[in-house]
């Protein structure tokens, strides 16, 4: 956790590294929002009629896990580890699963990442229901592996809404804060 005392330099990779991070949860929080609106859709609670748009939260999800888990910056590999790896089996699953089945397995490792992530920005942020994500994402996962789909959707709905309020707060700060002090990471 970057110490608000220590102002890190940062060259252009620490910058472009941050953004990408910033970036990803950005666009997590948009997917979660979407792809909550495609089940919606799927399943006609609501009629939005866009073929595509199941399509689009899945490459939402790829891009928005890949961009924050090849950029996090936790001091702790272990954590660090866990955290990415997620995301890379998660997309790896996402390639490779053919089966709407089986849909919600790569997308509960993507969900796993962020979870990670919404725990280690908890620390620093007194966003409301950011530490009830894991939670969130936890249950919504289980409902799409069960089909129930109503409860899935309001899960996914407001963990979006809750990751889009922490991409605003993380917005408003300093680019150093996300690095912290470079000497303090474990390799």
């Amino acid at each position: 956790m970057a110490s608000i005392d220590h102002i890190e330099k940062l060259d252009a990779l620490d910058k472009l590294s941050v953004v990408t991070y910033r970036t990803g949860i950005t666009l997590f929080g948009i997917t979660l929002i979407v792809f909550s609106l495609a089940i919606a859709d799927d399943i006609g609670f609501i009629l939005i009629k866009n073929d595509y748009l199941m399509e689009l939260a899945l490459a939402l999800f790829a891009g928005s896990s890949a961009m924050s888990a090849a950029n996090l910056h936790v001091y702790d590999k272990k954590v660090r580890l866990i955290i990415t790896w997620s995301a890379w089996i998660g997309l790896v699953l996402l390639i490779t699963i053919d089966s709407e089945i089986l849909a919600w397995l790569p997308i509960g490792f993507l969900c796993a990442c962020f979870s990670g992530i919404a725990l280690k920005e908890s620390f620093c942020f007194k966003v409301i229901g950011l530490k009830a994500i894991p939670f969130l994402l936890c249950i919504s996962i289980l409902m799409l592996a069960i089909e129930v789909w109503l409860i899935a959707i309001i899960c996914l709905f407001l963990s979006g809404v809750i990751f889009i309020f922490l991409a605003i707060q993380k917005w408003k700060m300093p680019l150093h804060f996300d690095i912290g002090n470079k000497a303090n990471y474990q390799i």
